[in-house]
Formats: structure tokens, C-alpha cells, sequence
């Protein structure tokens, strides 16, 4: 599925990969310019299968921070399954200590489902919700309310339609723990990354920590 965006990870090659996530995006100062993603995938046999993102606004600092950290302590010999982790998902966001996009305004947790032929946010979005998501059990989306606003510590699910899918959601926001906890109802077209996870069969949880 073509989603305006390159993907250097083969998600079924067992051991550790690494790369970026790459948009053509053409500038002033380079025709051929790259927003280029970090991004970093460990498999090791058979089992469950998780994504960890951040930076999905980039004046977050604190999930970004925590998940490179991560990134350079985690063993793939030590796993069952799969983990791949975002830690920068919105970079030019990141980049500018913004929570929105500087190259095209775009706020990356308002931009789902995407569009493959739109603007560099909205690529990104196509690509998390049709090909990223739909490959993990589990994707924990990672939020610290910015530099706009001082959050209460909690856990965010959605609502689902599927009981199943519901009632694991329910289950992994009690076992985060976190003193808040909080049921969305945004609807099966919510365009938030939870929303995302939820139509691409993937459990979706965020907060704010």
C-alpha cells in the first residue's frame, strides 16, 4: 500500500533493526529533503507484539526522553515477541519543541486516519494507522500535557465496540496502575492515535505521565 512515506523495517526478520521512517518532503534549500523518523524493531520468536511511541506532540519531552533510554537498555535475547518503538514520532514537532508540526501547522493525534498523498503529517498518520498499528497487539502512546498545560498523572483508553478488545483495554489500564484513569467515547472515527489503533484491530492505550 503505497502511504507517501519509506519504511526501511521488515517486521517478520527476527533479531534487532534500525533505522527512520523517511518522508520526501522538497524544500528551499533541497529538492530531495528527507523528515527522517527513528524508529527501532526487536523480534525474538513467537509472541506478543508491542509498539511503544512518543513525541507525538514534541514539546512532550518526558515519554521521548524515556523511551530513548529504553531503546539503548533493552536486549533482544530478553524478549518473546516483538517491541518496536517510536520515540519520536512527530520529529519536526520534536524538533521545534513544538506540539504541532512546524512544516505544515499539523497536530499528528488530530491528523488520523492520514492521507497518503497529503501533507507530511498527515502521511505519517496513514502510514501508523494502515501499516504500523495493524502489526502489534498493543500500542502505548505516550503524552506529558507539554509545555501548555501541567496534566494529572493518568492512563486513556477509548471505548470499543468489541467487547474483547474493550474488556483487554480495561485490563491494561489497570495494570499501569496510575492514580487516574480515563474512558474516551470519541467514537469509531475519533482521529486521535488511540482512535488509529482501535480501526486498524490493535489495542490502544495513551496517558499522560
Amino acid at each position: 500500500m503505497h502511504s507517501g512515506l519509506v519504511n526501511p523495517i521488515d517486521f517478520l526478520r527476527e533479531g534487532r533493526q534500525a533505522g527512520h521512517l523517511a518522508i520526501p518532503y522538497s524544500i528551499d534549500r533541497s529538492p530531495y529533503y528527507q523528515i527522517r523518523i527513528p524508529i527501532l524493531r526487536l523480534k525474538n520468536g513467537e509472541g506478543p507484539s508491542l509498539l511503544l511511541m512518543a513525541g507525538n506532540h514534541g514539546d512532550e519531552y518526558e515519554g521521548e526522553l524515556q523511551l530513548g533510554r529504553l531503546m539503548r537498555l533493552l536486549d533482544v535475547a530478553e524478549i518473546r515477541g516483538a517491541v518496536t518503538i517510536l520515540p519520536m514520532a512527530n520529529l519536526p514537532a520534536v524538533m521545534a519543541a513544538k506540539r504541532c508540526s512546524p512544516f505544515d501547522g499539523g497536530n499528528l493525534n488530530r491528523a488520523f486516519p492520514g492521507d497518503p498523498n497529503g501533507s507530511p503529517t498527515a502521511r505519517l498518520a496513514h502510514f501508523l494507522e494502515h501499516e504500523l498499528f495493524p502489526r502489534h497487539d498493543v500500542m502505548l502512546d505516550l503524552h506529558s500535557g507539554g509545555t501548555s498545560m501541567a496534566h494529572l498523572p493518568c492512563t486513556l483508553i477509548e471505548r470499543q465496540a468489541d467487547a474483547i478488545r474493550f474488556e483487554r483495554s480495561v485490563s491494561l489500564m489497570r495494570a499501569i496502575g496510575a492514580a487516574h484513569a480515563f474512558i474516551a467515547d470519541n467514537g469509531p472515527t475519533a482521529p486521535t492515535s488511540m482512535g488509529a489503533a482501535g480501526r486498524a484491530g490493535t489495542v490502544g492505550l495513551s496517558g499522560e505521565f
